[in-house]
């Protein structure tokens, strides 16, 4: 399978090289070197030498619009510093990570205190924490809420990583009454392995969500789909040579979903290994790059997504400061 899906991917890249010609990377100015982008409501906001600043489009322009620093919630006393909580809108209110621990030294996240735990607060005000063992810990800086069963209740999706054995995709659901770890990629084998989900949807047009990832960004590349079947995880597709974060930094985000072809069902954008180009990839009707744009840095950031109209259009800082846009033209 893995034969396959590589030489499509070859076959793909010479297919649609043209296509590049179909889209535009589109600098911005910016009034200082650019630290930070997220997205927030839709909308794409740049953090500038300190200061916050929202992405405005009119026709081909792009600029910053200087904005007061976005409020930042107060986190559960318990939580993981830095951390993000997640807020849901079915059975799960809220969900974050927690009771902090030094007992992996990886620090691939910018520093070596990660989750001992992970807290879940739901709809009915109850509270559930699912605490690991001492060989493994949540290497990660948010959960994700998604119905991966169809069953109409959040599962939470999280970066586990066991001191020996290195990172696995852990899936937290409720079980009985309980919340619990009911399914795992394997681990990557060894210990200061990660991997990093780089999107969770309907990757493949089938009805069901599906779990991007990138596993070793920093040094294999390889990007991976996971989907749920029979109460388990399964790989159902691989492509080499993706990145979605860099070593020591928390910018995990480094990745965008959205309808990129135009043909309905979604689509991944992130940077290469290297981090020169902005590769575009659909998984129907099989795994291959819609399209590969060159960029005139290195990706440094988040990806923020925003639309034109009902155009996605994606924005991104560089290694060297500067901010781009990217879209079609």
């Amino acid at each position: 399978m893995r034969r396959v899906f590589l030489a499509c991917l070859s076959v793909a890249v010479c297919a649609d090289a043209a296509s590049a010609a179909d889209w535009q990377v589109q600098k911005v100015n910016t009034p200082a070197r650019v630290m930070a982008v997220e997205t927030a409501d839709g909308q794409v906001r740049v953090n500038a030498g300190g200061l916050w600043y929202q992405l405005t489009l009119d026709g081909d322009n792009a600029a910053l619009k200087f904005i007061d620093a976005p409020a930042k919630p107060q986190p559960p006393e318990s939580a993981l510093p830095d951390s993000q909580v997640a807020v849901g809108t079915n059975d799960i209110a809220k969900a974050w990570l927690a009771q902090p621990t030094n007992r992996y030294d990886h620090g691939i996240l910018g520093n070596k205190t990660e989750a001992g735990s992970l807290m879940i607060e739901t709809r009915d005000g109850h509270t559930h924490e699912i605490r690991l063992d001492d060989d493994a810990v949540f290497e990660d800086l948010k959960p994700r809420l998604a119905d991966l069963d169809g069953n109409g209740h959040d599962d939470v999706i999280v970066v586990k990583s066991y001191l020996k054995r290195g990172s696995a995709l852990a899936v937290v659901a409720e079980r009985h009454g309980r919340y619990q770890v009911v399914a795992e990629t394997p681990p990557l084998g060894a210990a200061h392995r990660w991997l990093d989900p780089a999107g969770i949807a309907d990757f493949t047009g089938d009805g069901k969500l599906d779990i991007a990832l990138v596993r070793q960004p920093h040094a294999v590349g390889m990007l991976e789909l996971w989907s749920w079947s029979g109460n388990a995880l399964h790989k159902v597709a691989e492509l080499p040579d993706f990145s979605n974060h860099i070593a020591g930094t928390r910018a995990i985000d480094m990745s965008a979903v959205a309808d990129f072809d135009g043909d309905g069902v979604a689509d991944l954008a992130l940077p290469s290994l290297d981090r020169k180009s902005l590769r575009f990839v659909s998984f129907v009707p099989q795994p291959h790059e819609i399209t590969n744009l060159l960029l005139p840095g290195k990706a440094q950031t988040d990806i923020g997504l925003t639309r034109s109209g009902t155009a996605p259009v994606l924005a991104l800082g560089l290694a060297d400061g500067s901010l781009v846009v990217v879209r079609q033209k």
